[in-house]
């Protein structure tokens, strides 16, 4: 294993092009090696522009290149599931895009599959990188806001006029409001909560020429009665929040998921007994913080920052999120 991972990307997705390939080759210990696509004109133009060293002509190639070290799956979640295992079989460790998979049984198999060939999988939540949510469990485990109670998050942005060829609109590659941005706040929920859900409910907006949820709302229900809220979308203006309710105070998140690498500080909104404050964090690259902990984990034996098996867990919890919307709302158990 070479001092720095060699990474191999599968497609020339957007997310890959714009977000995690500048991530990757900034990170300390990765570079980005190789790109595969079916379409190799625009692979060659994003290698050209991204100073990529070697295109394949399709998928299979790159997981047989023995100067790639790790693959990063951005491909349409109803593919996850046939190339993260592809490259399991090969031997190829694997960052994959959330959601990890269509739903919890195949995140399951995917897990499974992965752990049987002693192959390093982590599923990309790249927000639960950003330090700013490090902080936020350092107050909550500090007192600051007494016992939390309540969570409100989300997750929408704009993408009208829907266009059919969007691939977030399209039922046959898994896509709908929940899966694309949705997955965030329910993985938020569960990480902050520190448990699992007993319950949720959902309604949404259901688009009937795309087979697909637009936005969705609902509520996730944990022990004690406490409850997460959550929204997402595609029909409002962009926003990636949320909230924590706690018994002597709360706190707000006020850009959650996509913070701008290039902007200014993030900040958090603290108030309690002695009053209202606000903390700044610095901004980072998301992508690289999530590249690096990847390549650690695989060079160094670092623990990665959460495990494999928190896919599935999210995964249930979205499965019951679209059972319950099917039926209007009504109370669908985890």
């Amino acid at each position: 294993m070479p001092e720095r991972i060699r990474w191999g990307i599968l497609s020339t997705a957007n997310i890959g092009v714009k977000r995690f390939i500048p991530g990757a080759n900034a990170s300390r210990n990765g570079v980005v090696a190789a790109i595969a696509s079916r379409d190799r004109a625009r692979a060659r133009d994003v290698a050209a522009r991204l100073g990529i060293p070697r295109v394949h002509d399709d998928y299979a190639a790159l997981l047989a290149d023995p100067d790639v070290d790790a693959i990063y799956n951005p491909l349409p979640n109803s593919l996850h599931a046939e190339w993260t295992l592809a490259a399991a079989a090969a031997g190829k460790p694997i960052l994959c895009e959330k959601p990890l998979a269509i739903d919890a049984a195949q995140a399951r198999r995917i897990v499974d599959g992965c752990r049987e060939r002693g192959v390093l999988l982590m599923e990309a939540f790249m927000y639960r990188l950003h330090p700013q949510h490090a902080r936020v469990r350092e107050l909550m485990a500090s007192g600051e806001i007494g016992e939390l109670r309540t969570m409100r998050a989300s997750f929408n942005f704009m993408l009208e006029p829907f266009d059919p060829k969007n691939v977030r609109l399209k039922a046959d590659l898994a896509g709908g409001a929940l899966m694309d941005v949705g997955c965030y706040t329910v993985n938020a929920a569960r990480m902050h909560f520190a448990e699992e859900p007993a319950w949720v409910s959902a309604q949404a907006d259901v688009r009937e020429s795309f087979g697909v949820e637009v936005a969705m709302a609902g509520v996730l229900g944990f022990s004690d009665g406490r409850m997460a809220t959550f929204d997402c979308g595609f029909r409002s203006a962009a926003k990636s929040s949320y909230a924590l309710g706690g018994t002597r105070g709360s706190i707000e998140v006020l850009d959650a998921f996509v913070p701008d690498p290039k902007g200014g500080d993030v900040s958090l909104l603290i108030t309690g007994p002695n009053g209202r404050r606000e903390e700044r964090v610095s901004p980072v690259d998301q992508y690289t913080l999530e590249a690096e902990a990847f390549a650690d984990a695989l060079l160094n034996g670092t623990p990665l920052p959460y495990a494999a098996d928190d896919a599935v867990a999210n995964m249930r919890v979205i499965d019951a999120l679209h059972r319950s919307a099917a039926v209007g709302g009504t109370r669908e158990f985890v």
